[in-house]
């Protein structure tokens, strides 16, 4: 890699070291061990699956957002299996937002947590 990447990438983790140090807890033997678990009990992609594609699973996604919660995030009931394209598409994207996108046949919001199913007086 030329030194400017490198460079670059080291201010980057650095700076998410800062921000989010709950980040170490990806790097213990604790979770890694979850981690095979979930990956050995549901190798497939939940959400490829529930869409008729059969995608392994390589990650293990918290399906609560632990926000640095330890006991949320050790929860082995808090996490399922996911492909790297869902989680870092699909998955990160619901984080952000606070909801799913996707409508149903008339045009609603499917999520409850999106904003139109939560204002006061909509009709959900």
């Amino acid at each position: 890699k030329p030194e400017w990447r490198r460079h670059r990438n080291r201010e980057y983790d650095a700076r998410r070291r800062r921000e989010k140090p709950w980040r170490r807890l990806y790097a213990t033997p604790r979770w890694r061990a979850l981690r095979d678990a979930q990956l050995e009990a549901e190798p497939l992609c939940l959400r490829c699956k529930a869409a008729n594609r059969l995608t392994p699973a390589t990650v293990a996604h918290h399906k609560k957002p632990h926000k640095g919660d330890e006991v949320l995030f050790f929860d082995p009931n808090n996490v399922t299996s996911s492909c790297a394209d869902c989680h870092d598409t699909i998955e990160q994207g619901i984080e952000a937002r606070g909801y799913e996108r996707g409508c149903d046949v008339n045009g609603r919001p499917i999520d409850p947590d999106h904003p139109w199913n939560r204002k006061a007086g909509g009709s959900a």
